[in-house]
């Protein structure tokens, strides 16, 4: 297992996204963090695409996204981007 640690901005921008969601909305929502969150804490490294920098990567779950880094000596993932599109 991976620690998943959002960052605050990403937990802010997830926020924003959720309070301005109808409910259908919202749920879908749920839906989509719940699996990002449990591929993150499983096999972070290869959910997505990789990006430039060491760990970087990027994963959708139409239409949510997250921006993030993986930190395989400390098995850590922190989450610093989300948003919707």
């Amino acid at each position: 297992m991976w620690a998943v640690i959002w960052r605050d901005l990403a937990l802010d921008a997830l926020a924003d996204v959720f309070v301005a969601a109808d409910l259908l909305t919202r749920d879908a929502i749920e839906q989509a963090v719940t699996r990002l969150n449990a591929r993150l804490a499983s096999d972070p490294e290869t959910l997505g695409e990789s990006r430039p920098g060491p760990g970087r990567r990027i994963a959708y779950d139409s239409p949510r996204a997250i921006r993030f880094t993986v930190y395989p000596t400390d098995r850590v993932v922190r989450v610093t981007r989300f948003w919707s599109y």
